[in-house]
């Protein structure tokens, strides 16, 4: 496959998803996803669906990173088999396209909670007739595969395709790093790394890392401001549940309201509530962070190597899940 083959698919993607023609069939689709998952809701399905139009149908971008990356390969096409999560609208986009601009085809096995736009994706790209990919109920005779879920699928997947070369994702989720220098926007990006998606997906702020003598009350103050999660009774019954937990077992924490906040040496959370990590100085940070680097997907903060408040949940092509390039390995060790 040629570079510019892809190129076109891109193009070809970016103008179909913005056509007034097409509005129609994609409210269809979306209307579907709503009825499907109860934690999809219509302003996350169009962020979501945005965040791909954004990073993921934009050709410079897929330019500069061919450039990076490599030219896709020439060789014969492989099979590969991709299992997709459903914790967020259409996540498993960035699979899907870095096993099509490598160059191979792409069986996908969908997950029961995201069925229609993935669909929906699926059917626009074999509408441009010149790539290998199908929805398939099982994965079988794929030549490598990628395949998220918890640490208990996780394990099963690593068993179930132990004779095939793959990529096995298991829990992970993000952290975020505090110095004391934050602003009143620093702390409106970071509510939205936390809130957004209801904090389910792997790219969420779970826990947050300050200096001991850190003043958590203007976080707190922005962060009360987003009341719009407990209007979901999902969010809200999460939260509910944890706060009775935290009441009957006197576990001292932060009640925002929203949100639950306490010091718990683990990273990832449950749904409503956010971990506190202390630090004394940034040897006793990096260490800290040693012990969580098998589970940490991203950081976010100010500073070097740190996502910038408020993108967490907006991937550019070479944030790989994991910190594992699915496209050099793909496209060079096939």
């Amino acid at each position: 496959m040629s570079k510019n083959t892809f190129l076109d698919l891109i193009t070809y993607l970016k103008e179909y998803f913005t056509s007034s023609s097409n509005e129609e069939k994609i409210e269809l689709f979306i209307e579907k996803a709503l009825g499907q998952n109860p934690w999809f809701t219509r302003d996350l399905v169009d962020y979501s669906m945005d965040a791909i139009q954004k990073q993921f149908f934009d050709r410079n971008k897929w330019e500069h990173f061919f450039e990076e990356q490599g030219l896709p390969k020439q060789s014969t096409p492989k099979k590969v088999g991709i299992v997709l999560p459903g914790n967020l609208p259409a996540v498993g986009m960035h699979d899907v396209l870095m096993v099509l601009a490598s160059g191979n085809i792409c069986l996908i096995k969908l997950s029961s909670q995201d069925t229609p736009l993935m669909q929906l994706y699926v059917e626009v790209i074999q509408s441009f007739g010149k790539f290998e990919i199908q929805i398939v109920d099982k994965i079988k005779d794929s030549e490598f595969v990628i395949a998220t879920g918890s640490d208990t699928t996780g394990n099963y997947f690593d068993q179930y395709f132990k004779d095939i070369p793959r990529i096995i994702r298991k829990n992970r989720s993000s952290l975020a790093i505090l110095w004391g220098n934050e602003s009143k926007s620093d702390f409106e990006g970071l509510a939205k790394d936390i809130f957004t998606y209801y904090g389910l997906g792997c790219r969420n702020v779970s826990s947050i890392f300050i200096p001991k003598d850190y003043d958590l009350i203007p976080l707190f103050d922005v962060l009360t401001t987003y009341q719009w999660v407990m209007e979901h009774h999902k969010y809200s019954n999460n939260y509910q549940y944890q706060k009775t937990l935290f009441l009957l077992n006197q576990v001292p924490h932060f009640d925002l309201g929203n949100l639950l906040v306490l010091e718990k040496p683990e990273l990832v959370s449950a749904v409503g509530v956010l971990h506190l990590h202390y630090y004394s100085n940034e040897q006793e940070l990096k260490e800290m962070l040693v012990g969580f680097e098998e589970k940490i997907q991203c950081k976010v903060g100010i500073g070097q190597d740190l996502i910038p408040f408020g993108l967490a949940q907006e991937p550019s092509l070479s944030d790989w899940a994991d910190g594992v390039n699915t496209y050099r390995i793909m496209n060079y060790e096939l």
